[in-house]
């Protein structure tokens, strides 16, 4: 049985999540502790998550995981666009944004480590400006399709929604995690907007977002 080393919060578990449901690849799960990395450096030498156990593979970092994934199970439902023009479009899409995203997300980190009244409003306010603006050719990209490319989710698709995801936190999410709650209350994009929906196509792949473990 596949084992898959993971924080049930983090995106990146989420990302591999959702290939290997989508795949229809089985699997068990076993939660991580942020206070003990041994199992993960027993596993494969690598203090993070996550980290996927295949039979004699051992797979760490999720866009590697994804990629093995594509490479050795071709008879499942693919996450590979179907032209070379869909991958380069997709490969610029997500090395545009995605570095935009993550900067934006990482450059909170001084603010929602704060107490909740000491946060710089301002800082706040501009960094959600910025991701405004690094979706609105997102939000233009989706307009009329359901996926970056093609007529099906890719790993494109995966990588670039998940990243995102701390604009779409589940409710259970927010009350656990004052990091999640940050979020929720400075970053969540309205159910109307098209990258909202289309990140919940995203991860209806996987059945554990927002659910178990407790």
């Amino acid at each position: 049985m596949r084992k898959l080393l993971e924080f049930h919060r983090s995106p990146n578990a989420v990302k591999v999540r959702v290939g290997l449901n989508y795949k229809g690849l089985e699997y068990e799960i076993e939660e991580m502790m942020a206070a003990d990395r041994e199992p993960m450096l027993a596993a494969a030498s690598w203090p993070m998550i996550p980290i996927l156990i295949d039979g004699d593979v051992v797979m760490r970092d999720s866009l590697a995981i994804l990629h093995y994934l594509e490479a050795n199970y071709r008879d499942a439902p693919s996450l590979t666009p179907g032209s070379r023009d869909e991958i380069q479009t997709a490969e610029a899409l997500l090395a545009n944004l995605s570095p935009e995203i993550l900067r934006i997300q990482w450059g909170l980190s001084p603010q929602f480590r704060k107490p909740e009244a000491d946060r710089e409003e301002a800082a706040i306010a501009e960094a959600r400006e910025a991701m405004r603006t690094a979706l609105e050719r997102l939000e233009r990209r989706l307009a009329n399709r359901a996926w970056l490319v093609g007529d099906a989710m890719s790993i494109y698709d995966i990588v670039l929604a998940c990243n995102l995801l701390p604009t779409r936190p589940p409710e259970r999410f927010a009350e656990q995690s004052p990091i999640w709650r940050f979020f929720a209350d400075h970053f969540r994009l309205d159910d109307d907007v098209r990258v909202a929906s289309w990140i919940d196509r995203v991860v209806e792949h996987d059945d554990d977002w927002g659910g178990p473990p407790a």
